[in-house]
């Protein structure tokens, strides 16, 4: 499992948009810390490994507000992305997949843009134009969203329990680049979320 960890680690990384390319923040430098949880296993997480995700307020497609608290009780799954990153856009079939195939499951779907306020438009033409599903909220630059959650490059997937803890910050995505088939081990612990 380590190993399949370290390869899907070096794919991510070679096929993401880094933060070079995205400037998602020009003028500061998104430090790394050690409050995120670094997991060698995906399988199991103890309750005191777990740290709390930053609160948010963010709106969705049609200005409807929502914050951290609002997705309490269900697990969630978020992705964070921007309407010019390549691989954030051929993640879209595959998340809308994902949804499709764990719509009973006690999870929120939540998809996170991280485009610039000038883009917002192109950010909702998108989402209508791909029929995208789920929660779709827009952070934009300006917000604190990408610093919070010290986002170096997108896009990224993270894991939040039913008390909103961050249980694993970078989540398989909902593709395989390899095969174009549903990552297998976001299967396997969305099931075990059930």
């Amino acid at each position: 499992m380590k190993k399949e960890l370290i390869i899907l680690s070096m794919i991510f990384t070679l096929f993401s948009c880094n933060k070079s390319e995205q400037k998602i923040e020009e003028s500061t430098e998104i430090e790394k810390s050690d409050s995120f949880v670094k997991k060698d296993s995906l399988t199991t997480v103890t309750s005191k490994e777990l740290v709390k995700a930053p609160d948010f307020s963010l709106a969705d497609i049609n200005g409807k507000r929502f914050n951290l608290a609002d997705f309490k009780g269900k697990y969630v799954y978020i992705d964070i992305w921007a309407t010019w990153c390549g691989p954030c856009k051929v993640q879209i079939p595959f998340m809308k997949e994902l949804e499709k195939q764990f719509h009973d499951a006690p999870i929120h779907f939540v998809s996170i843009s991280l485009d610039k306020e000038e883009d917002k438009p192109i950010w909702k033409k998108m989402i209508r134009e791909n029929q995208m599903s789920g929660v779709q909220l827009f952070a934009g630059k300006e917000n604190n969203f990408g610093y919070d959650y010290q986002i170096q490059y997108i896009p990224t997937f993270l894991i939040l329990d039913k008390e909103g803890n961050i249980m694993i910050d970078r989540a398989p995505a909902p593709m395989d680049y390899q095969t174009g088939e549903i990552n297998q081990q976001l299967v396997d612990i969305l099931k075990m979320m059930k």
